[in-house]
């Protein structure tokens, strides 16, 4: 499938370069408060934003995890918020649940008791209907099968949204999951509303998201490339699905072809897991290169660092960070 190129100017907040520039901005906590307000009804006061919050998972040859939003209310309630024009349904329900355990697993420190753990909501915002009944939310709890009118509270609640739903919901959230589909004025019909898209829209005109997006497409292109070649079969967060499926299904074909019976396999993980690392490394060398020379130690620190989590984290940083002085501080604090 032929890549094409959206301008800036046309992308919606369902986009994951916009809903991450949003969220980062000046006004990213006000827009946390407002996803909050009309998807969870609450009203919120201190949270500390966590925009595409990596997850490691327990070693390297464990899948992490990649949150597009990670909102902690105070230690007392967490939301992970996700975005999503892509994953295929079948597969949401495991994902949501891989995500919790993973974020579980780190909440509790040794010695402390299970009532510490803070409530959990995972929101998925869906342009396809999870499961086909048409309803704007469908709220998933754990509940007692044999007694189901007795409550169990275990503080994680689960929300699937469905952008084009028409069965229940309130005004409040369908306006907003309409403004998120396609963020235009026309759809701009609360205050509310109206307050996001002139953040929006002054997002859209500064030079310095023009010049991210920018980067981020060629970025995009090169991965999508990568993946086709190396036949990147496991998927991952970064590249948001860009030819990974065509990289998948490559991969295999060439895998059959090529390897030989006796010890396929083995071969196969090690040898997509370095040209990951490799691709992971020249990427942020191609964007290092922009910024200016690129200092002896941090080519070494680069060049030695095989962990895929540790790289990806790496490219964010020098995405994201204009100086090379910055960018080498960040570099070390990632590692500690």
């Amino acid at each position: 499938m032929k890549m094409v190129k959206r301008e800036l100017e046309e992308l919606n907040l369902m986009d994951d370069f916009l809903f991450f520039e949003a969220v980062s901005g000046e006004k990213g906590e006000w827009f946390c408060r407002l996803l909050i307000k009309a998807i969870c009804q609450r009203d919120v006061r201190y949270i500390q934003i966590y925009p595409q919050n990596m997850i490691q998972g327990n070693d390297t040859l464990r899948h992490g995890i990649r949150m597009d939003l990670y909102v902690d209310e105070s230690g007392s309630c967490l939301y992970d918020f996700e975005p999503d024009k892509y994953t295929d349904k079948k597969l949401l329900p495991k994902r949501n649940r891989y995500y919790r355990a993973l974020l579980d697993g780190r909440l509790l420190e040794a010695g402390e008791e299970y009532d510490k753990l803070p409530d959990m909501w995972t929101i998925f915002i869906l342009t396809k209907d999870p499961f086909g009944k048409d309803r704007v939310c469908y709220t998933i709890k754990n509940k007692i099968i044999e007694e189901p009118d007795t409550q169990y509270e275990d503080g994680a609640v689960s929300l699937f949204l469905y952008t084009k739903g028409t069965m229940g919901g309130n005004k409040q959230l369908t306006q907003l999951l309409n403004y998120l589909v396609e963020s235009k004025e026309e759809n701009a019909v609360s205050e509310e509303l109206k307050e996001l898209h002139r953040y929006v829209t002054r997002i859209k005109r500064r030079k310095e998201v023009g010049v991210r997006y920018m980067k981020s497409w060629e970025l995009e292109k090169m991965w999508r490339k990568e993946a086709r070649e190396e036949g990147l079969a496991e998927g991952r967060e970064l590249g948001k699905r860009i030819g990974i499926e065509e990289g998948r299904k490559m991969g295999f074909e060439e895998g059959r072809q090529e390897g030989r019976e006796e010890g396929r396999e083995e071969g196969r993980k090690e040898g997509i897991g370095q040209g990951r690392v490799d691709t992971l490394q020249e990427m942020i060398f191609l964007v290092l290169a922009q910024k200016g020379k690129i200092p002896d130690e941090m080519i070494k620190r680069i060049q030695q660092q095989k962990d895929m989590d540790v790289l990806e984290r790496w490219l964010h940083v020098v995405l994201e960070t204009d100086v090379l002085g910055e960018i080498q501080e960040k570099l070390c604090d990632k590692v500690q």
